[in-house]
């Protein structure tokens, strides 16, 4: 299964278990080589790269949102040096960011996350 596809899978099953919570998903996986013009626009609107694939924003446990970044289940590929930062830095925010290798690990995350069973420790 493609990322796209698990992620899609993420979507449909906040949609469905959690019909109230907000969420969106980042466009930033769009595919914009080679179209200079295209990424030079969202760069100069904000675009920055290593953000989070979803964010839902309902504060839990002490966090202020959650940011998930999608990866595929057995890819092998890891967060990029840009997404580790980008989860680092919203931590520091007080935000909880995770990285799912697939689906059903993703869903782990949000119920732990949703159902208030990550909680956030002020050091």
């Amino acid at each position: 299964m493609s990322e796209h596809q698990e992620q899609a899978l993420v979507v449909e099953y906040l949609q469905s278990v959690y019909p109230l919570a907000l969420f969106w998903a980042t466009p930033n996986g769009a595919s914009l080589s080679g179209r200079g013009r295209a990424m030079n626009k969202l760069k100069a609107e904000g675009c920055l790269p290593g953000v989070s694939d979803l964010i839902i924003f309902e504060p839990r446990g002490g966090y202020s949102a959650m940011f998930l970044e999608m990866k595929k289940q057995g890819g092998g590929s890891g967060a990029s040096e840009n997404q580790l930062w980008f989860i680092r830095q919203i931590e520091k925010r007080g935000a909880y960011g995770v990285v799912a290798n697939g689906f059903d690990e993703a869903k782990g995350f949000i119920d732990d996350y949703l159902c208030g069973r990550v909680i956030h420790e002020v050091i």
